[in-house]
């Protein structure tokens, strides 16, 4: 999505109204196998669609959208995913298309509540079973590939002998640490549903006597104490700025002297991109998107020091501040 370098005008409304069907094309893609097949091989619009069981004329405007929208090339052989695509199109642990079928979920409900939640009425939601909290931790894993190799760079895990990743899912971002780091142990603290999802992925890597899981309440419960790096990822967002600041607050205290509060989450920046602004709204009433500054704040009122921004892209920021030694 192209940040705004200034007001929209009327020439960018078509386009910007039509977005809507660029996100249907490329989930539609997704949830259907075209871009998985069109990852592994340059195939023609009517190979495709006999491959997959689709119809025919259907499939060649679809393919022939992805072209215009940029995700396929045309080749000798037929169509085929961008280069720069096709590892994260491609089946595997890799793969994006899990956050694809997420996107279409988030699409479906987003039209079903957002105007009459403007105009007072409540948004509702399904709480998620146990194959809800597969999909989702598998949707969040996707998307966690594109951030996460530059976010462990930008963090330097190597510093840091014991990690606590609060609210850290099924503990992508802390096995990665780890891997970065071989001298590294973790915990990920998380709710329980979550926590069996993490224990069982991470039972089948090499990390698992280095990766543990706590189930809890991170605003009620013991965090523990004496690590060298605590990280808040993703977290933030869910959380009112009270709820926000006091978890802030219990991390910093879980830190050992000299040890580092990551805090990673959407940008939200002045003529930046506008992800983080919209994502807000997914929050609804019970989180937001909070800006620099108030992050700055909440971390100098914990008592850490010399808090500074890095950029792990797409769309996010890591704010970080170290405890005193």
């Amino acid at each position: 999505m192209t940040p705004r370098r200034g007001p929209a005008s009327a020439d960018d409304l078509q386009e910007l109204l039509w977005s809507f069907a660029a996100h249907r094309v490329l989930t539609a893609a997704g949830r259907t196998g075209v871009l998985e097949a069109l990852a592994a091989e340059p195939l023609h619009a009517d190979e495709l669609a006999g491959r997959l069981g689709l119809e025919p004329a259907a499939t060649a405007k679809v393919v022939r959208a992805l072209e215009a929208l940029g995700l396929v090339t045309r080749e000798a052989g037929g169509c085929r995913v961008a280069p720069g695509l096709r590892e994260v199109f491609a089946p595997g642990e890799g793969s994006l298309v899990p956050f694809l079928d997420h996107s279409h979920d988030l699409y479906l409900r987003w039209g079903e509540n957002l105007e009459g939640w403007i105009r007072g009425e409540p948004w509702t939601t399904k709480v998620r079973d146990a194959d809800g909290v597969r999909r989702f931790a598998a949707a969040m894993r996707a998307m966690a590939g594109c951030w996460i190799p530059a976010a462990v760079r930008l963090l330097e895990p190597g510093s840091a002998r014991r990690l606590l990743d609060v609210g850290g899912g099924s503990g992508a971002l802390a096995r990665a640490c780890c891997e970065a780091s071989p001298d590294l142990e973790a915990v990920v603290f998380d709710t329980g549903e979550t926590c069996e999802v993490g224990i069982a992925e991470t039972a089948a890597t090499p990390l698992a006597k280095r990766v543990s899981f706590v189930a809890g309440d991170y605003i009620a419960d013991d965090l523990g104490s004496g690590f060298d790096l605590v990280l808040l990822a993703n977290v933030l967002h869910q959380e009112t700025a009270e709820r926000a600041e006091t978890l802030v607050r219990r991390c910093a205290r879980a830190l050992a002297p000299g040890g580092r509060l990551a805090v990673i989450d959407f940008s939200i920046d002045p003529g930046g991109s506008p992800v983080g602004a919209l994502f807000a709204i997914n929050m609804r009433s019970f989180g937001d998107t909070h800006d620099e500054a108030t992050i700055r704040g909440w971390l100098q009122g914990a008592g850490l020091e010399a808090p500074a921004r890095l950029d792990p892209g797409p769309q996010r920021w890591i704010i970080m501040a170290r405890r005193p030694r």
